[in-house]
């Protein structure tokens, strides 16, 4: 058997971006859920440029109608890396740390669970156990969303794997995205009066843009930190040359709305600042793309699962401000809660790493939490 220390070794070394397959992911996974005591099915998509992802959901022989009375849920993907940072896909130990791309975001908990499931004792497995891997976490939930649209499984309870420093989450703030087109008119630099630059009229609407987060950080929940809908603008892109006046400019921005927002609220203010600044402005062209609006999770009012899991590792529930699946899964799960090993500040960023006390905290956790829900032994 191996640990979960070695498991993510293999895994991190397995490259799984968002835009490459993460076929192979998968068929590692595989390997840990013989036939015997598994049923698999396989949810093929293609991506946009036609790369081949799969959603996997296992459920044990003991399960009916492809309901399980626990499902441990994962991402298969990662976001990018630089270049040269070597450690990406060769993982290394140091200072009690595990480094490397997807080592905290999130194949630390897929290592844990892929640890703990092969030590079950299945013969004293009294209630079914599922194992749910998804694609395209990073890039917008795609696989949970096509696996709901499937209704490819149920559970009564999730534990669906996210950086959380091994507390149990039991609500998350919602994510939204959109791009704001700009557009001028060309001119040669030497004569701008000819044209219209799309990055002044661009800068015009960022300073608005400062409004709106102002606005949006007016209604409070202290149960996040921050304690608010945050707006941000992440990329600014326009011109195509020094010596041009700009005819186009894109701007994105994002949010991530407090439970209970509706995420829709911060783009109507959005809208509302474009129209107050094309009144003032009556030469500047510009329009709102809506790109995501995801939901927010919260499960404060059905609390038994985070209870059992608050008493398991000692930890006091938390919320998190970062979107994750739950709020999606959660036509399909009656209780779900986020939890796993590793910081997410450490995530998405070179260095990124998981401490392996954590790793091994984590497995001890997990089967605790499939002994108590399932009523499985180890082997």
């Amino acid at each position: 058997m191996k640990t979960a220390k070695e498991i993510l070794m293999d895994l991190v070394a397995i490259p799984s971006v968002s835009f490459m397959s993460n076929a192979p992911v998968i068929e590692y996974a595989r390997k840990f859920l013989p036939s015997k005591h598994w049923t698999i099915r396989k949810y093929e998509t293609r991506d946009r440029s036609g790369t081949k992802k799969i959603n996997l959901v296992a459920l044990t022989k003991n399960a009916h109608g492809g309901t399980a009375e626990l499902a441990l849920v994962c991402h298969t993907d990662t976001v990018p890396f630089e270049k040269d940072w070597k450690e990406a896909v060769h993982p290394a130990l140091r200072k009690g740390n595990l480094y490397g791309r997807g080592s905290c975001d999130v194949k630390g908990f897929l290592a844990c669970v892929l640890a703990s499931i092969q030590q079950i004792k299945f013969a004293s497995l009294g209630k079914s156990l599922a194992l749910v891997l998804t694609a395209d976490e990073e890039v917008g939930c795609l696989g949970a969303k096509y696996l709901v649209r499937k209704n490819a499984f149920r559970s009564r309870y999730a534990i669906i794997g996210e950086p959380t420093g091994l507390h149990p989450v039991y609500a998350g703030k919602g994510y939204a995205l959109a791009e704001i087109v700009v557009r001028g008119r060309e001119a040669h630099s030497a004569y701008p009066g000819q044209g219209r630059s799309a990055i002044y009229d661009a800068a015009r609407v960022v300073t608005r843009l400062e409004n709106v987060a102002s606005e949006a950080a007016s209604r409070e929940s202290k149960d996040f930190d921050p304690p608010h809908t945050t707006v941000s603008v992440g990329l600014i892109r326009g011109g195509t040359a020094k010596n041009i006046v700009p005819g186009e400019c894109r701007i994105t921005v994002e949010w991530r709305s407090i439970p209970g927002q509706d995420p829709e609220w911060v783009a109507s203010l959005i809208n509302e600042e474009l129209i107050k600044i094309k009144r003032a402005v009556p030469e500047l062209n510009c329009e709102i793309q809506i790109l995501r609006l995801e939901p927010a999770f919260n499960q404060r009012g059905n609390g038994a699962l985070v209870k059992r899991v608050e008493d398991l590792t000692h930890r006091k529930s938390a919320t998190v401000s970062f979107g994750t699946e739950a709020a999606h899964l959660s036509s399909l799960v009656d209780e779900a809660v986020v939890f796993g090993p590793g910081d997410m500040t450490t995530a998405h960023r070179t260095g990124e790493f998981v401490p392996v006390s954590q790793l091994e905290e984590c497995v001890s956790h997990v089967q605790k939490i499939i002994a108590q829900i399932c009523g499985a032994s180890r082997s």
